[in-house]
């Protein structure tokens, strides 16, 4: 019966590492979303910065 004890416990060790390392890979995939959304934005402001700068020339 211990030896069950004991294993269960080092299964429920594992399976709180796996959570938290699941907790903070999703942490880092939304910044990673967070700032690909300020990156695209910025390219879509300053692409249409250039189209204007370039419709002024014609």
């Amino acid at each position: 019966m211990n030896r069950v004890d004991n294993l269960s416990l080092i299964l429920q060790a594992l399976s709180l590492e796996i959570l938290f390392k699941d907790y903070n890979n999703s942490d880092l995939m939304e910044e990673l979303q967070k700032q690909d959304m300020q990156y695209f934005e910025k390219m879509i402001k300053n692409q249409e910065e250039i189209l204007n700068i370039l419709k002024g020339k014609e």
